[in-house]
């Protein structure tokens, strides 16, 4: 049997993801409404939430980094549909080296986007700090 998307192993991940608002997409479909990305972000800050700012209320600093700190997360999201993707292509059919191999440096990437977007996360926890105080 052929795993179909979104397929458990990843559903299950995606269950965590969506507290930053993961959103499953299909092929060419985007996101990019910043304001709303960032209202499931700001609960990620152990501020106050009144300590942090409303997308609109940002300074022009904070919403640089606001922006890019929720790109990595739209590339962490980009990375993990390639996983299950290729993860699904791995049984359709005999396992094959190449797809296995391809499977591990998706999967490599995501990881790395997910260090990542820890990294982003600090600095913006520092940036919102320095402005809270």
């Amino acid at each position: 049997m052929i795993p179909e998307l979104p397929n458990k192993l990843f559903s299950n991940g995606r269950s965590v993801l969506s507290k930053f608002g993961y959103v499953h997409f299909e092929d060419g479909q985007t996101r990019n409404d910043w304001a709303e990305m960032w209202e499931h972000l700001r609960a990620d800050f152990p501020l106050p939430k009144g300590d942090v700012p409303t997308y609109d209320t940002l300074s022009d600093d904070l919403v640089g980094a606001a922006q890019e700190y929720m790109k990595i997360r739209l590339l962490a999201d980009h990375y993990l549909d390639e996983c299950e993707r290729l993860h699904v292509s791995i049984y359709n059919g005999s396992i094959e080296t190449n797809l296995v191999e391809k499977y591990a440096q998706a999967r490599d990437r995501y990881e790395h986007s997910v260090e990542d977007f820890g990294e982003a996360r600090e600095k913006m926890q520092a940036l919102l700090t320095k402005r809270a105080a």
